[in-house]
């Protein structure tokens, strides 16, 4: 692994300190007080050290973004940013960052992001985010194919994951970024012929709104609707 604050890919015993640390700074996580190596000096520094293990674990995709939505007033961006620089994989923490855009609208939340964000650019070529993702022979991966959430997107990475921000709702966060819905509407075109927003609001996981659904079948470019209202149908254009 080449240099990052992670020294190597995370053992069990790790990833149980890291949650027990966590969980000290208000994270919603159990862990256990294991011997590793690391000494974060500040929370800062353990934030980053958790968003470079996050792309081993994804349980932590949750557990940073609800650490970050309650902690982030109290983090010192400066020195944050200064923990991003030393990171292998400093997309990996902006990715959450994007997915507390999406969960909080406050304005000062989007300066704090913006202020992180400023400078780093996307990985190239994409990279898919969780390293242990599923096997590309199996079943998941077909099902992901083709498949990308808008936040991880924005950051180069590809991933289907998304976090829950409210344990009341659990409801979770995340849209399908523009090529994604363009694929999968065009998938549904050539194989029906036609379309109803409910049918492609299943085929999204419900990973957009009904509103952007209805937008993307209004620009498609190839429909034209027959009806009104939910029982409205979107049929291929007579050429």
């Amino acid at each position: 692994m080449s240099a990052g604050l992670l020294e190597h890919p995370p053992a069990m015993e790790e990833l149980e300190r890291l949650y027990h640390e966590l969980a000290l700074l208000g994270a919603p996580s159990v862990g256990h007080r294991r011997r590793w190596s690391y000494r974060p000096a500040n929370p800062e520094e353990l934030v980053a050290l958790a968003g470079e293990m996050l792309r081993y674990d994804a349980r932590l995709l949750t557990v940073l973004l609800q650490l970050l939505l309650a902690a982030w007033p109290t983090l010192n961006p400066l020195e944050l940013r200064r923990q991003l620089a030393r990171m292998r994989w400093p997309q990996a923490l902006l990715v959450v960052l994007e997915f507390a855009r999406i969960a909080d609208g406050d304005r000062e939340l989007r300066f704090f992001a913006d202020y992180l964000a400023a400078g780093w650019r996307r990985i190239d070529p994409p990279e898919r985010f969780f390293l242990d993702d599923a096997n590309p022979a199996s079943r998941s991966a077909a099902r992901r194919l083709g498949r990308n959430l808008a936040p991880y997107s924005r950051w180069g990475f590809i991933g289907i994951e998304r976090p829950v921000a409210d344990m009341a709702t659990r409801r979770p966060l995340g849209n399908y970024d523009a090529a994604t819905r363009r694929r999968i509407l065009d998938d549904i075109v050539e194989r029906r012929g036609r379309v109803t927003i409910s049918e492609y609001l299943e085929a999204m996981d419900e990973a957009v709104s009904r509103q952007q659904a209805l937008e993307d079948l209004r620009r498609h470019g190839r429909l034209a609707v027959s009806g009104r209202g939910r029982g409205a149908v979107w049929l291929v254009a007579r050429e």
